[in-house]
């Protein structure tokens, strides 16, 4: 079993963009459980509108982070909530392998992640490398300043960038649908499945490409 704790302390990070695409995509190679820890329940939501047509999923919403008696799945996908607690970031990193990071363009979004990267450093599994992290650059245009700073702020932290994912309407739809990038048709997710394919192998084998 692989768990996967997807996380950022700030708000509209893409945390369930991440979670629910990435939990569809790993359901093409197993079974899959998506952790909601959100109160939110976003990841939820998406769920009840995913079609019986699609790659089957469960579902466990778990706001209040209670790992006990989770059925047995090949895959654990944890979406978790802005703004954890050290003691709580603790718990929920003692239940996993691999931290996703991912991180918006928005100076508001780099300066919560280089606070939030320090509060990492801070916990002695993360420090001793028990948890893998890789990082992702979320909704970035390169043509655009606030894209270009990203990456010149995740190469001067010298941060694993394990995916780029582009400012794309074709995440807005999948969400509507209840589905990840996976399901959609391939005329329409060329262009981003090599990325996707990128973070999967760093997920599945701890392999990571050139990310951006």
């Amino acid at each position: 079993m692989i768990r996967v704790l997807v996380l950022n302390s700030k708000g509209g990070a893409g945390k369930t963009t991440v979670a629910t695409n990435l939990a569809s995509l790993l359901a093409l190679r197993g079974s899959v459980l998506l952790a909601d820890l959100d109160p939110q329940r976003s990841s939820s939501t998406w769920a009840e509108r995913r079609s019986e047509r699609l790659p089957k999923l469960s579902i466990i919403a778990d706001a209040d982070r209670d790992f006990r008696g989770y059925p047995t799945s090949d895959f654990v996908v944890f979406d978790a909530p802005a703004g954890l607690k050290k003691g709580r970031l603790e718990d929920m990193l003692d239940e996993v392998e691999v931290l996703l990071v991912p991180i918006g363009p928005s100076s508001f979004d780099m300066d919560a992640s280089r606070l939030f990267l320090e509060k990492l450093n801070e916990i002695k599994r993360f420090r001793k490398g028990k948890v893998r992290m890789g990082v992702i650059a979320n909704r970035v245009n390169a043509r655009t300043k606030g894209g270009q700073r990203l990456q010149l702020f995740l190469s001067d932290l010298h941060l694993p960038v394990v995916a780029t994912l582009r400012d794309n309407q074709l995440y807005v739809r999948a969400a509507q649908l209840g589905a990840g990038i996976a399901d959609l048709r391939m005329a329409e997710t060329r262009a981003e499945l090599p990325q996707w394919a990128q973070l999967l192998r760093f997920v599945t084998e701890g392999k990571r490409g050139t990310g951006a």
